[in-house]
Order: structure tokens, then C-alpha cells, then sequence
């Protein structure tokens, strides 16, 4: 019988790889499941919470803990996504052959205020010291870690941006059915908020904001499709103006039927909804929020976080001119196209991966050992 961990007609083992997460769904499951296209790797992924909502968390964490920990210690690699999840794993990253963590937007970091700032900064400091390598989705973050980072340690911190797969544009017919399905006329200009109804996003900005540009008699019709905290608040805002659309899985759909993509998230790492949309052909409007300004460059505008009017104007210049909407949209798509690929991640995670294994003795895999990332 074939041992487990290696490969079919093979005594060679499998390079194995645990990844853990903090709870099921959001990006960073998008991010596990492009990673899976990467060949000769074993790899599993763990919650270490099975519910969102904080007060919970914690008996969710403890009972998962042990059995989460007994995986960690016969893994090649153990990768950690998200901030606090790599502070709570701070013990599993320690007992690890080899260890990674990604930031996913650095999403504690940046929440933590006056009182509890340098506590966290100092357990990011630990993080940095024992994990192998940190994964930045973004410049931004990789700037902000190496003012933590202790000395002699910048080289194992690493910038990867994300990336999609080249989009199918969709047909007119698409287009079409879409809009028919939401209930668009045929003059209304659709603004898209897609992501968690959450205090990080900002949709209440993205609310006040559609509500100001309708106010002025553009034919503005904002979709919001998400669920969260505040997704009561965000219902009773909208008026006739938004249309909340709940959680959705046919972003697709969604997409195809937007004529522009509103982000204004106070932060983020480097939003695969942004690239979806860009990908798309839909101009951008977003906050200056990190992560946001280096997803986006030349294919949108950029104003400040919180400012409900820039971000009228801005909605409002893009609504008026269709010109405008298509010369940024073709922006965009070509950036996803030409720059922030699949293949460019893929590549550049495996070769961290490749590293590693290397290092620690495991065989390789498949592709992309011969790499260091830059």
C-alpha cells in the first residue's frame, strides 16, 4: 500500500503543506484555492474558528487548537493567512519544520489603536522573527513590516501581489440579461459594491456618496451585494438610490451588468474583488486606503478614505462620461492582463515554497526550484 504524503508509483514523498486559516470563506480561500494549481504539493486547510462573530471565537479556537497543532508538527510547511491569525499561531509556527505566513491586508495591525498599538506590534515582531518567510499581498504592506522587522531579517520578507486568471469579457447578451435580472433601465448607470458589510469596508461611504450623486440627477443606481454587520444600517440608507443585494455567488453576473466598481475600503491587501472587476473592464473608484492605490495605478480614481463628496464627484464624473468609464476600464483590464497575473503569483508563491522545502530537506516541487523571490 502506498504510504500517504507520496506520490502514486512512487517512494518519493510529497512535499505537504498545512494551511491555516482563521475562519472559513473571504479572501483568503480564494487565495487556497488558486494555490491548489500548483504541482507536487500535499496541501490541507484548517479554521482555526468555525464562526466570524468575536465573542465566540475563542471557544472555537481552543477546541481546534490540539488538533490543529498535531497537523502542524508533521507538515513540510506550515502557512499562516491573516495578522492575528499568525499572532495566535505563534506556537505552531515555532514547532514547524518550515514556516510561511501571509498578511491578507494586515487587517489587526492596522485596527489596533493607542493602547493596544504596541502590544500587537511587538507579537508582529515575534511573528517576523520565527516565521521563514512573510508573504506581503502588497508594497504597502512589506513597508509597513520592515519598521517592525528586527535586524537582519528584511530579506525574508516578500512582496507577491495577487492575481487572476486573463477574464472572459462578457457578451452584450450577457450584459443584457444581467442588467434585465437586477431590474436596471436601460439609462441608469450601475455603480458595484461588492465585498463585507463591515465598518472596514466603508459601504455606508459608497451609500452617502451614491445618494449625493443621485441628489445631482445623475441616474446613479448603486449594488451593493454582501452581507455583515452592518448590512441593516446599509438597507435603511439606501432609499430608491441602492439596491442591496445580500450575499451573491454570481459575481459574474454582477459584474457584467456594473458600468464602474466602488471600493472604499479603509484598507486592504490586494483585493481580488478589485482584480475581478478591473479584469471586467470596469473603471475604479477607490479610497487611498493601502492597497487600494497599488491595485489600481492608472486604471481609476483615488480619494481619500472617508470622504463621502470626493467620492461623489469622482462617481459623478465617471457616470457622465462614457468615454471616461471606457478609456479606464481598458486601463485596468490590460494592468490585470499584462501585470498582475496568475502565473506571476503562482510562480512567485511556489518559489518560496521550493525554497523551503529545500532548505528543510523535503523534495521539491515540481516547478520553480531553481527561484528565490526578490
Amino acid at each position: 500500500m502506498r504510504a500517504a504524503g507520496q506520490r502514486r508509483g512512487s517512494l518519493t514523498p510529497v512535499p505537504s503543506i498545512l494551511h491555516v486559516l482563521p475562519h472559513s470563506g473571504g479572501g483568503a480561500e480564494t487565495y487556497l484555492d488558486m494555490l491548489e494549481a500548483i504541482p507536487g504539493l500535499s496541501q490541507r486547510r484548517v479554521t482555526l474558528s468555525g464562526t466570524r462573530v468575536p465573542l465566540l471565537a475563542g471557544a472555537s479556537i481552543a477546541r481546534e487548537y490540539p488538533g490543529i497543532a498535531r497537523l502542524a508538527a508533521k507538515a513540510d510547511i506550515v502557512h499562516v493567512h491573516g495578522d492575528l491569525p499568525s499572532i495566535i499561531s505563534l506556537p505552531l509556527l515555532r514547532m514547524a519544520r518550515r514556516s510561511v505566513w501571509t498578511t491578507h491586508g494586515l487587517h489587526f495591525l492596522r485596527r489596533t489603536g493607542v493602547f493596544r498599538g504596541p502590544l500587537a506590534r511587538a507579537a508582529m515582531g515575534a511573528v517576523l522573527r520565527t516565521a521563514d518567510r512573510t508573504i506581503c499581498t502588497s508594497e504597502a504592506e512589506r513597508r509597513e513590516l520592515l519598521r517592525l522587522a528586527p535586524g537582519g531579517l528584511a530579506g525574508r520578507i516578500v512582496a507577491i501581489h495577487n492575481g487572476i486568471e486573463e477574464p472572459a469579457l462578457a457578451s452584450a447578451e450577457e450584459r443584457r440579461a444581467a442588467r434585465e435580472e437586477i431590474g436596471l433601465a436601460e439609462g441608469d448607470v450601475a455603480a458595484l459594491f461588492l465585498g463585507q458589510l463591515e465598518q472596514r469596508k466603508d459601504p455606508l461611504v459608497a451609500v452617502g456618496a451614491a445618494r449625493e450623486v443621485r441628489g445631482r440627477g445623475v441616474p446613479l443606481v448603486l449594488l451593493l451585494a454582501g452581507d455583515g454587520p452592518l448590512a441593516d444600517r446599509v438597507a435603511s440608507w439606501c432609499d430608491d438610490v441602492g439596491r442591496p443585494l445580500g450575499f451573491r455567488t454570481d459575481v459574474d453576473r454582477l459584474l457584467a451588468a456594473a458600468d464602474l466598481f466602488l471600493m472604499p475600503s479603509r484598507h486592504e491587501g490586494l483585493s481580488f474583488a478589485v482584480l475581478e472587476a478591473m479584469g471586467q473592464g470596469l473603471p475604479m473608484v477607490v479610497s487611498d486606503g493601502p492597497g487600494n492605490p497599488e491595485a489600481v495605478e492608472e486604471a481609476g480614481i483615488v480619494v481619500p478614505r472617508g470622504d463621502v463628496w470626493k467620492f461623489a464627484d469622482a462617481i459623478e464624473r465617471l457616470a457622465r462620461d462614457e468615454g471616461e468609464r471606457r478609456r479606464l476600464g481598458d486601463a485596468g483590464r490590460r494592468r490585470v492582463v499584462e501585470r498582475l497575473t496568475a502565473d506571476a503569483f503562482l510562480g512567485a508563491t511556489e518559489r518560496v515554497y521550493a525554497e523551503l522545502i529545500a532548505d528543510g530537506g523535503a523534495t521539491a516541487p515540481v516547478r520553480g526550484a531553481d527561484g528565490v523571490p526578490a
